[in-house]
C-alpha cells in the first residue's frame, strides 16, 4: 500500500475525487437530469438488498461469507440504476418537450436560470451519496482486515488492502458512522467480525500453551457448547500440524487464504451448525472471550431462568480426584499413591466436561477404558477379598485432546444428574453430583470410581 501523508487522507482524496466528478457532471448536464438521476439512485440502493441474491452466479463472490454480509446487493443496485438511468433518459426528453410547450416565456426564463444551479447542487449531493456508499459497501470487509493484521498484509488481494485503508480512513474522520447508513451487513455481523479477530490474534501466538488456553475458553463458553462438538468446528479448531486452517490461524496466514479454506466453507454450508450457532448471544459471548465472565451463564441469573448451573465447561482436578481414590483404595502404599498420582495429573491434562442445556462432553487426551481398581483376591492373593488397589493402564495419551464421549443428562430428584457414556469398547451409567465449585462423577460400570471436575480456570 501506498505511504500514508496523513490519518484520513484515502478518504479524503475519494471524496474530492467522486463529489467532484459529480458536481462537474451536474455542471455539464442540468437540474432536471441530475435530480431523476439522484432520486434513481436512493431509490436502487433500497431495492437492491432484495434482489441480490437473484443476481446471475457469475457476479456473485464465491465466498459464502460475502453472501450472508448481502455482497449481491452491489452488482442488484448496478443493474437497476443503469436501467433507471436508461429509463429517466426518456422521461427527461418528455418532460422537458412539457414544459417548452405549457409553460410561458417568463417561466422558461426562471427555469433556465434555475436548472443549471439545480444540476451543480444535486450533482454535488449525488457525489456525497457515492462516496458514502462506496463508504459504506466497503466497511464489512474493511472491518474484518483492519481487525484481523496478518503476518504479511501486503500478499492480501488488492480490494482487501484498500477495504482495510478505506474503513481506517472513514473512522479516522467520523465518517464511518454516515457511511453505515449503506452498509448492507447486519449488526450481528460486527460482533462476530470481533470474536474472529479476538479468535485470530490469540491463536496466531508461538506460545502453545496460550493457544490451549484460549481454545478451551473459546470452545467452553456454555452457549457454544454444542456447536463446538460439531465436527465441523472440532476439524477447523484442533491443534495439529496437518489441519490446514488451525495451522493459518497459528501462523496468522492471510484472511484471503483462510476464508478460502475448504473446512470453512463446509462449516458455512452446515445448516445444523448455523442453527447451533444463531442462538449465541454475541455481545456476551465477546466478552467471555475477552474477560473470561458470562452475564448470562452466571448463577444467579441461571437459577431465574429455571436452567441448571452445571452449565458451562468443568477441568478435571487431579489433587480432588486422588482424594477420592485414596479413600477408595485405603490400601495404597507410598509407591502406589505415588503413580496412581502421577497418572490423574497427566489425565488431567486438557480434560474436560462441558454441559449444555441438553447434553454433556467429555474431552480429553485419554480416559480409562476400565475401572483403575481390581480385586485383590484375583490378581493380588495375598490380600484379604474384601481389599481393592489401583491398577494404572497403559498410557495411551495423544498429543492434543479429542472428542471421547458424550451423552444426554438428566436431572434427578435428589438433585444429582444421569448420564450415559460410551468409549472404545465400554459404557456406564454416570452420575454427577453438583457442589458449590466442583462436580463429582460416578461411574456404575467402573465400581461407582469417582472423578472430579472444577470450574473451568478462565
Amino acid at each position: 500500500m501506498a505511504l500514508s501523508l496523513f490519518p484520513g487522507d484515502t478518504a479524503l482524496l475519494l471524496a474530492i475525487l467522486v463529489i467532484g466528478t459529480c458536481t462537474l457532471l451536474g455542471v455539464a448536464s442540468d437540474g432536471l437530469r441530475m435530480g431523476m438521476l439522484l432520486i434513481s439512485s436512493l431509490v436502487a440502493w433500497l431495492i437492491a438488498p432484495f434482489i441480490g441474491n437473484w443476481m446471475p452466479s457469475v457476479l456473485l463472490p464465491s465466498n459464502p461469507l460475502w453472501h450472508e454480509i448481502g455482497a449481491g446487493a452491489i452488482p442488484a443496485f448496478l443493474f437497476i440504476l443503469l436501467f433507471f438511468f436508461v429509463g429517466t433518459h426518456f422521461l427527461h426528453k418528455k418532460i422537458t418537450l412539457d414544459l417548452k410547450y405549457k409553460w410561458d416565456e417568463y417561466k422558461h426564463n426562471r427555469w433556465d436560470n434555475l436548472n443549471p444551479l439545480l444540476g451543480k447542487i444535486c450533482g454535488g449531493l449525488l457525489g456525497i451519496l457515492f462516496f458514502l456508499l462506496i463508504g459504506g459497501i466497503t466497511m464489512p470487509l474493511g472491518y474484518l482486515t483492519a481487525k484481523v493484521q496478518s503476518a504479511n498484509p501486503n500478499n492480501d488481494p488488492l480490494v482487501y488492502q484498500l477495504s482495510s485503508r478505506l474503513y481506517r480512513d472513514f473512522s479516522s474522520l467520523g465518517l464511518h458512522r454516515p457511511a453505515r447508513l449503506f452498509d448492507p451487513a447486519e449488526k450481528d455481523y460486527y460482533l462476530a467480525a470481533d470474536i474472529a479477530a479476538l479468535s485470530y490474534h490469540n491463536f496466531g501466538t508461538n506460545n502453545l500453551d496460550h493457544v490451549k488456553y484460549f481454545r478451551r475458553r473459546l470452545l467452553g463458553y456454555p452457549g457454544l457448547v454444542d456447536a463446538s462438538y460439531n465436527p465441523h468446528i472440532q476439524g477447523l479448531t484442533h491443534i495439529w500440524t496437518t489441519n490446514t486452517f488451525f495451522m493459518g490461524l497459528y501462523n496468522r496466514t492471510n484472511l484471503s487464504q483462510l476464508l478460502s479454506n475448504p473446512q470453512l466453507y463446509a462449516a458455512w454450508k452446515d445448516e445444523n451448525l448455523k442453527a447451533q450457532l444463531a442462538h449465541i448471544n454475541l455481545v456476551d459471548f465477546r466478552t467471555f472471550l475477552k474477560k473470561g465472565k458470562s452475564g448470562e451463564y452466571n448463577a444467579a441469573l441461571l437459577q431465574q431462568q429455571g436452567r441448571s448451573p452445571i452449565l458451562g465447561c468443568w477441568e478435571l482436578d487431579p489433587e480432588s480426584t486422588f482424594a477420592q481414590f485414596k479413600s477408595t483404595y485405603p490400601k495404597m502404599n507410598d509407591r502406589e499413591m505415588k503413580i496412581l498420582n502421577n497418572y490423574l495429573v497427566e489425565l488431567a491434562d486438557q480434560m474436560s466436561l462441558s454441559f449444555s442445556d441438553g447434553f454433556c462432553y467429555l474431552e480429553g487426551r485419554s480416559f480409562p477404558i476400565r475401572a483403575l481398581g481390581v480385586k485383590a483376591n484375583v490378581e493380588r492373593p495375598n490380600i484379604t477379598p474384601d481389599d481393592f488397589l489401583p491398577s494404572i493402564p497403559p498410557r495411551n495419551f495423544t498429543d492434543f485432546s479429542r472428542l471421547i464421549t458424550y451423552g444426554p443428562w438428566e436431572k434427578q430428584s435428589d438433585g444429582s444428574y444421569l448420564t450415559h457414556f460410551k468409549w472404545s469398547k465400554v459404557e456406564s451409567n454416570v452420575t454427577i453430583q453438583l457442589f458449590p465449585s466442583r462436580i463429582m462423577m460416578s461411574f456404575e460400570s467402573f465400581r461407582g470410581e469417582k472423578y472430579v471436575f472444577r470450574r473451568q480456570k478462565l
